[in-house]
């Protein structure tokens, strides 16, 4: 077993929730009303399933460009946090291990698209007010099929992240891996994303923050655990 790279793994995957965090407070982070924008958010709301709109409409378009590239350049940093996971659990043996290892690493493979695409149905929609009536059927129309894979893009990612962790927390409740049985409560992300949750009731800007990031907090809490826990090695599986 190297240490060095288990380690080195862990810190990876810790680095790659922060800058995923900090893309989702660029991208998503902000918080508006029907008054400030009503063209958008009350005469077209019922034309614009791109819900996420309305917590990305303060910003200009350099920060939602940083916000969406952000993630996508930080993906390989998870994708080693990934065989991180995977080293805690391979002791195990069998088939879960490695299955829970392949559905995190597409699942984060995938994301990419899921978290950049929030950039492109916001910049149509926005662009909408600066443009005489005529051209908005049309910008309308587009921001919607945008939104449309957008949301697609996200489930494609967001679903298989939450079956691999399922699998990671099965392994370690029903093997004996290098985890603690206990690290299942927390390693499953039901319980740092309620963390995270608490935090968007905070008030703004800190709440709508929490929100936007809660599930790469949830992530950072994970593999912060993960990395303490397999330091020197993780719990010994020489006995049963």
């Amino acid at each position: 077993m190297n240490l060095f790279a288990i380690r080195a793994a862990g810190i990876a995957g810790i680095l790659g929730a922060i800058c995923s965090a900090i893309g989702d407070v660029l991208l998503v982070g902000g918080t508006s009303s029907p008054d400030q924008f009503p063209l958008l958010l009350r005469d077209y709301a019922d034309r614009i399933p791109f819900k996420a709109l309305a917590w990305m409409l303060p910003f200009d378009e350099p920060r939602l460009a940083a916000g969406a590239m952000i993630a996508n350049l930080s993906i390989p940093l998870y994708l080693a946090g990934n065989w991180h996971l995977y080293q805690g659990l391979k002791p195990a043996g069998g088939i879960l291990p490695f299955a829970a290892f392949i559905v995190l690493f597409c699942a984060n493979a995938w994301s990419p698209l899921g978290h950049a695409s929030f950039y492109y149905p916001a910049m149509v929609n926005k662009t909408i007010p600066a443009l005489p009536a005529a051209a908005h059927p049309a910008l309308l129309t587009l921001g919607a099929q945008f939104s449309r894979m957008q949301s697609i893009a996200w489930f494609l990612a967001v679903v298989p992240l939450a079956l691999g962790m399922a699998l990671l927390c099965a392994t370690i409740l029903a093997r004996r891996t290098r985890y603690p049985r206990w690290s299942a409560v927390i390693l499953n992300p039901v319980a740092p994303l309620l963390l995270a949750a608490i935090g968007a009731a905070l008030p703004p800007p800190v709440g709508p923050w929490f929100f936007a990031a809660v599930l790469n907090v949830g992530f950072f809490i994970v593999y912060a655990l993960s990395t303490a826990l397999l330091w020197n090695g993780g719990r010994t599986v020489a006995r049963s």
